[in-house]
This record gives C-alpha cells, structure tokens and sequence, in this order.
C-alpha cells in the first residue's frame, strides 16, 4: 500500500513539474536578466528581469512565452527565437526593417516630439518630420506579410484560454477590429462613391470577424476593369500593406512604452495618446488617414498637422477619448462614435434642447479650426520603391477655417470639412449627380459626397474623377465661434491655407475659398506659389486642380435661417452682460453654471433670475 501511495506522489509530482517546466520561460530569464551576457551579445537594451516585467505590465506572475511565443525552456537561441512574434519596424515604402539594424536602444522614449517619441533617432531625424529611416513601428499582433491586425496572432499573444479570450474574440468581431468600413469599399464608385481612403484595393472582403493573414483579389479584378492604365496584383498588394499599417489590434490601445514607465508597460484604459499612435509616427491609429483628412486632433501639438494647433478644451482637464467615446453593447472594441456631452454639462444640453440651437450640435458652434488634407489626388508615384498609379498625393497639409456647417441624415446641423479629390487613369465615363449622398444613410457615419463625374483634356490621356469629400468633424472643441460666422447675409465662408510637402515637387504654399448657400457649396480660387518640378515628375500626378479648372460645385442647400436673429443675438448679449454684472454677488461654480445655461438659451437665463442678479 505505502508502494502505491509513494508512485502515486511521484507521479503527481512528476506532473506538476512538467507542467511547470512547459509554462516555464527560464531559458529566456537566464539569459535576458544577465547584462553582462546580453552586453556581449550587442544587445544591452534587451535586458530585463522577470520582476521587471511583472513590475511594468501589471501581469503578475506572466511568463516571457505566454506573450512572446518561442520556446521559453531552451538556453539555444535559434530555438528560442523560432515561431515568436516580434515588433515589425518600417521604413518609408513600409518594407520590413531587421530591428537588429534598426535600434540600438530599447523600446522606450526620447526626444521632444510626442508623436514620435518611440521611433529611432538616427541621423536623419527631424523632430515634427518623417525623416528617419524608421517610420512605423507595429507591435506583435500585426502580420509580418499584410501589416495588419491579425486575430489569429491576437489569440496567440492576449486572447490565449488563461488570458483574454472573451475580449479578443469580441475585438475581432468589432467595426474596428474587422476593419469593416474600410473593407467595404470595393471599387472606385462602388458601393458608395469616391472616397479619401481608396478602394480596398487587395484586402478580404467585409465580413462579422475578417482574418488578417491573407490578400483577396476581387476588388482588384473589378478595379482593374475600369482603368486606362496598367496595374498589377503586385502593385495592389504594395497599396494594400500601406493601408492596413492605419488599423489598429489589441496591442496598439493597450501596450504603452511610450509613457517611460518600461519597455513592458501596459494600461487597462488606453490613454489618448495611445489612439494617437502612441509616439509610433504619423500614419497609424488616428494620426494615419482618419485624423488627417478630417483634420480634427483632439490633442494638437505634436499630434496635428500642421504641427503646433491648439488641442481640445478637454485635454486640459486630463479627459481621454474613452471616456466620452464609450465602449457599446458588443463588447471590447466596440467604441462608440457619438458621446453625450450631457453626462458632464447636463444643465448646458438641458438648456439647448429647450433653445432655438437645439438641432445644432455642440461641435457646430465650439470646433472653429480643424487642420489635415486639404487637398487630396491620386496619380503614378512611387509605391514600396516602385511605380505605380495609385499613390496618394494627400499632404497638402494646411488649415481650414472655420468648418462648414450643414444638416445631417436626421436633420442636426454638424459641422463639416469639404476639400477636393481627383483620381486619374480612369477607362468609363463616369455621370455626375445632383446634391450629396452619405455614404451610410442610416446615420452609421455622417460622412457624405458629392460625385462630381469624370473629366478628360489632361495631358496623356488622363481621364479623371473628380469629387468633394464631405467629413463630419468632431476637435477640437473650443470657444464658440461667432454667430455671424453661420449667420452672415451672404451665406458660410471659409479658407484654406495650405503646403504641400509630398513627392514631385519642392515644398510649395497655397489657398483656397470656400462658400456656402442656398445655391450650394463651392470651392474656389485655388491657387500657389511656383512650383518647382522634381525629375521625371508631373504636374498631372500630384496637382490635377491646375487643369481641371473651376469644377468643384456641389448644388445644395447649405444656408441657415436667420429670420429673428439680429433680435436673438441682442438678448443673449444682453443676458450675458447683465449676469456678468451680478458675478460677484454669487458663488464662482454658480455663476460659471448660469453664464452656461444663459450662453445656450439667453431665455432660460433670463427665467433663471438673470437680468434680476439673483
């Protein structure tokens, strides 16, 4: 009996311990913790302890093999190192770079420029400028061949069955997890026009949880047919990578070496510098082409471009996008586009929902400059170091100012950016329409467009499509602007002030004007300074706008009311004056409620005890 109790032991022992020698990453703990031997290797940045990595993650008792992938038991590093997932640093043509050769130093901060505090500073480097050999750095649950998120590496890394397997599936299932808005464009028109991003030119169609390890062709067959110009698979591949580098995985919210705190820092809530592309460059997370073709950062500065715009009213009060932009019912990823300034300022919506302005959202008055694309043309460049015809010729960067203000899908008034786009090489005449078209009437997004038809006379026979691209922005919030802004005789004004600093041609300025009524919408007077050419480029390719002429015209109704408003604007003047007068009767935090309340419904002021001073 004792015979078989002790085999018993031994067995559950011997169990336990190779349970524990297969969870194990003492292998990698031997010799990462060991300075002096990874100083010898070359790799003294690569040092670190298991307590120093508990430390920076917050994942007590985590295993090197359990993130990493690899073989945690050996001491061969060959083995080691087979199968695991690592970070991808990209150069310029988004061409993989051996971070052996890349960085010398850890992942970890430097420099002053918040948006690429995390990237490499070689020689090279220019702070507020793409200039370095590195331009992206994407985390390890990227793939290496597509560079985007790939749920499989998800379920591997964060998702594995000990970890977070419920989040990861639900992310994965996520508008954007699935990349699905932008998988759903196919062709140039089809489904819903024309847009800033391009056609999904080689990505898997839009499904509830798309993969991430493979291209598809089937946009491609179908774009390929209405070109007058080659392009093959292997060009559309190269645009795709450029692409899929903007969309986002589990690592890129939630993985923060660029906060100091650690090359293995991580944070539950993902700050907004994180959605910022966490000091990872300019064309991921929002910085890529969301943030700048609507031109609205939420926290400017280094984040902005033009560089140095002031951020949001709510940066200062150390609110992150997560806090408003809440997550939705489906679960991890599903962030929600619309938040309610009304859990913060329930006195101020109570008031506009009872005024004149209560179809006019908030952003309508307080976001008065947003920055980004102000122009935007595709045309032959060089793509992944080789030609093609699809490059986008989208850094016109500049100002616009103020925003355009329209009505959306449900009848609110919102405010906008409208700039103009062309894309050459078309085949297929392609008709015009009257008016705008949302590219999700059901109110999904408020982004609209007005397709503008196909337009030929272009050097080379250069047929190109021409539209205005109609974004709905939301930053950065502000003081209101001022009412005649929107309510000026002559209709909405605004301008364009802008450099172009991309392929073709040394860095040149320019402007345009834009006006808005009841007859429409147009885009006018643009113009620059000389532009010097650099070699074997054109001008066709990256400014079509100096041949297509006077065409961006939209025929909407852009005006505003504005029966009563000269009498409107007096009151609230007048309320505001006589509460400011009464300010020092009455507590600060009282004061700074009512002058909100009076500001968004001079009436409710007034009922208020305004004009009383009470």
């Amino acid at each position: 009996m004792l015979v078989l109790l002790a085999a018993q032991f031994l067995a559950a022992v011997g169990l336990a311990s190779y349970v524990y020698y297969g969870r194990s990453s003492s292998g990698c703990i031997n010799c990462h913790a060991d300075k002096s031997r990874m100083a010898q290797l070359g790799f003294p940045q690569l040092a670190v302890t298991q307590e120093q990595v508990e430390k920076e993650s917050k994942h007590r008792g985590v295993k090197c093999h359990e993130c990493h992938g690899g073989d945690g038991r050996t001491d061969s590093s060959d083995a080691a190192h087979k199968g695991m997932l690592k970070a991808i640093y990209l150069d310029h043509e988004s061409a993989v770079i051996d971070r052996k050769t890349a960085a010398k130093e850890p992942l970890k901060p430097t420099g002053s420029d918040k948006m690429r505090l995390l990237l490499p500073k070689d020689d090279d480097f220019t702070e507020g400028s793409d200039s370095a050999r590195v331009r992206n750095i994407l985390y390890h649950d990227r793939n290496p061949e597509t560079l985007g998120y790939d749920p499989a590496l998800g379920k591997r890394g964060c998702g594995a069955a000990a970890c977070h397997p419920t989040e990861v599936e639900q992310y994965g299932h996520s508008i954007m997890g699935a990349n699905f808005r932008q998988r759903t464009m196919e062709t140039w028109t089809k489904p819903y026009g024309p847009h800033n991003c391009g056609p999904s030119f080689a990505d898997t169609p839009p499904v509830e949880a798309a993969v991430g390890d493979r291209f598809s062709f089937a946009n491609y067959d179908e774009i390929v047919k209405n070109l007058n110009t080659p392009f093959s698979k292997g060009q559309a591949v190269d645009k795709q990578r450029i692409c899929n580098v903007c969309h986002a995985g589990c690592l890129d919210c939630h993985f923060t070496p660029y906060k100091g705190e650690g090359a293995h820092s991580f944070t539950r809530k993902p700050p907004s510098e994180s959605c910022s592309g966490g000091g990872r460059g300019s064309s991921i997370c929002h910085p890529g082409t969301m943030e700048r073709r609507r031109g609205d950062s939420y926290l400017g500065g280094d984040f902005s471009e033009p560089r140095g715009m002031a951020p949001d009213v709510h940066v200062k009060k150390d609110i992150v996008c997560v806090d408003c932009h809440l997550t939705g019912p489906r679960g991890m990823g599903d962030i929600q586009r619309k938040a309610s300034c009304g859990d913060c300022h329930l006195e101020i919506e109570n008031a506009l929902a009872q005024s004149e302005h209560k179809n006019v959202s908030c952003a309508a008055c307080h976001v008065g400059m947003v920055g980004g694309y102000q122009l935007t043309h595709w045309g032959p460049g060089q793509i992944a170091g080789k030609p093609n015809p699809f490059r986008k010729y989208s850094l016109y960067y500049g100002t616009f100012t103020p925003p355009i203000v329209m009505k959306d899908q449900a009848g609110l008034w919102i405010p906008v950016k409208a700039w103009p786009h062309s894309v050459g090489n078309i085949k297929d005449d392609v008709k015009p329409f009257k008016g705008i078209r949302y590219r999700w009437p059901n109110g999904d997004t408020r982004d609209s467009y007005a397709l503008l038809g196909t337009f030929d006379g272009l050097p080379g026979n250069n047929r190109h499509l021409a539209w205005i691209e109609i974004e709905q922005v939301s930053h950065p919030y502000g003081k209101s602007r001022d009412c005649d802004s929107c309510h000026a005789p002559d209709g909405q004004k605004a301008r364009s002030v802008w450099t172009f600093s991309d392929e073709g041609a040394d860095d040149f300025s320019g402007s345009y004007n834009v006006t808005a009524g009841a007859d429409g919408l147009h885009i006018r007077d643009i113009n620059s300074g000389e532009i010097t050419l650099e070699p074997g480029a054109r001008l066709t390719d990256f400014a079509p706008w100096l041949f297509l002429g006077d065409i961006w015209k939209i025929e909407h109704d852009f005006s505003i009311l504005g029966r009563g408003f000269e009498d409107l604007k007096r009151l609230y003047g007048e309320t505001l004056a006589r509460l400011d007068a009464a300010k020092s009767a009455m507590p600060e935090k009282r004061y700074k409620m009512l002058r909100g309340v009076a500001a968004h419904n001079a009436r409710m002021g007034i009922e208020a005890g305004v004009r009383g001073g009470k």
